[in-house]
């Protein structure tokens, strides 16, 4: 029995990982800077365990190991579904059938709810408004249902092939592949009302809005970015999201060379609901039509295609065109 005036253990947090792209370190700092409880704390990894780096077996393997719930990025994607996205490496491919098993039980998801807030891959926008109204505003409720969503239309293209109409689960606006900083995105065409946490695009290459003005509308970015790193480098840095009794806590920083923490680049917080959001940026009206660009999903029509770099991404980085 605890006695009286003894300290109360701290309440079990939740700590949000992604883009470690094959860089076991990018985790491990994470674990350490945040001080992870491993068997108290729960782990959520956003998307992209694998290519660039040349360890993506080692990153997986810890996931596994520690418990973590995986949601899939679009270079898994790639890989499960056997199209080509820039930066895919030739080792990456024997992780297709892992990947596929893993959809196919549903142990590879599209969206997660922790506390009220969203996870995903690359965030989502008011596109899904209609059926967050439908649910009662529920972020558990949508997640829930976008993941049915994704796992039918996943097998569909499996069957039918990247000829198949690309649903909303799937296509450049999706969770999958979003780019929050196009600009036919920015903050004001995020989902309202709930807070998000997403990887895909690190804020260091954002050049429309700024992480403050993401942060504003309820979007906290996490990608670590890997940009410039070569396959057998080891990174320093870290960047992830913690949430707390109802608050996410992004913080970005460095490790020491001997694994010592050194002083963090930054820490950013937010209430898990109710903050006030950007208005004016951009019309919250949902888009209609196919969006086209260089390094969006696969599509029947860019087999011939070259492939293109988007313009907010660093030389040598663009993910350029998914061909069959």
């Amino acid at each position: 029995m605890m006695q009286a005036g003894a300290p109360r253990p701290a309440a079990p947090s939740t700590l949000v990982v992604s883009d470690v792209h094959g860089y076991p370190e990018l985790l491990e700092n994470a674990l350490r800077a945040s001080g992870f409880r491993e068997g108290t704390d729960r782990l959520v990894f956003a998307g992209d365990f694998l290519d660039r780096g040349s360890h993506a077996r080692e990153c997986l393997e810890r996931l596994d190991q520690l418990g973590a719930e995986t949601l899939i990025g679009n270079h898994d994607q790639a890989i499960a579904l056997g199209y080509w996205i820039g930066e895919q490496q030739e080792a990456s491919k024997v992780f297709r059938e892992p990947l596929l098993e893993c959809l196919r039980t549903r142990r590879l998801n599209l969206v997660t709810s922790v506390d009220g807030v969203l996870i995903s891959h690359a965030g989502l926008t008011s596109a899904f408004v209609a059926d967050f109204d439908a649910l009662g505003r529920d972020p558990a409720r949508l997640a829930a249902r976008l993941n049915d969503e994704y796992l039918v239309a996943t097998l569909r293209q499996l069957e039918q092939g990247l000829g198949a109409r690309e649903p909303r689960t799937l296509d450049a606006w999706s969770p999958l592949w979003l780019r929050v900083d196009d600009a036919d995105v920015g903050p004001g065409r995020l989902l309202d009302g709930v807070e998000q946490i997403a990887g895909h695009t690190t804020p260091t290459v954002f050049r429309r809005w700024t992480e403050a003005d993401f942060r504003a509308a309820g979007l906290h970015a996490i990608d670590p970015g890997t940009y410039g790193l070569g396959p057998g480098d080891h990174p320093l840095h870290y960047r992830y999201a913690v949430i707390e009794d109802g608050v996410v806590r992004v913080e970005s920083g460095s490790v020491e060379a001997n694994g010592e923490v050194a002083g963090g680049a930054g820490t950013e917080t937010a209430p898990a609901v109710g903050v006030d959001r950007l208005a004016g940026r951009l019309s919250p009206t949902p888009r209609t039509g196919r969006r086209r660009r260089g390094g969006g999903p696969p599509s029947a029509g860019d087999a011939a295609a070259p492939g293109r770099r988007p313009p907010k991404e660093p030389s040598g980085r663009g993910r350029g065109r998914p061909r069959p």
